[in-house]
């Protein structure tokens, strides 16, 4: 019997007990416990949110990237075509200086051709005088030589239109 009583008044200091902790103790630990609960899903909306912004942020550096890329692409064809506008301005150039210095020479080659036909044609008087001194072996007036080689030039500047 001593051990009933023993036991009953054990059931009833822990009821007691209960009671006490329950009147006391226990909202506030349902309290803290819900603060708690309460700041871990606060945590839990703050990771989300972060989560997020993070694939917001992540997008837009994608598009600013790709942007980017855009940009850089059409300044290579930009350039790429600044190179190829340069490289034609070069070859025209080139081509006008050849043009130029082609007309040059063949303007310094005919006077050259010129010079040499009109040396030609002094050598030739020259030489017809001499031919016609020989051949007539007598010494005419002055002005029978100048008849004859103005003649004679007459014949060789026809001659030579002939072969133009």
């Amino acid at each position: 019997m001593a051990l009933l009583a023993q036991f009953v008044v054990n059931i009833l200091a822990f009821l007691l007990l209960l009671a006490i902790l329950k009147k006391f103790a226990w909202g506030t630990l349902l309290k803290l416990i819900d603060e708690r609960r309460e700041k871990i899903a606060a945590e839990f909306r703050g990771i989300d949110q972060a989560k997020e912004e993070l694939e917001k942020l992540k997008a837009e550096y994608q598009q600013r990237l790709e942007k980017i890329e855009e940009e850089a692409r059409g300044k290579i064809q930009q350039a790429i075509s600044e190179g190829r506008r340069i490289g034609m301005e070069i070859e025209e150039d080139a081509r006008a200086h050849a043009r130029t210095t082609l007309e040059k020479v063949k303007e310094t080659a005919a006077m050259e051709v010129a010079k040499a036909r009109s040396e030609l044609k002094e050598q030739v008087v020259d030489l017809a005088i001499q031919i016609t001194h020989k051949v007539l072996q007598q010494h005419l007036d002055e002005e029978t030589d100048r008849r004859m080689i103005e003649g004679f030039i007459q014949e060789i500047h026809t001659l030579d239109k002939e072969h133009d």
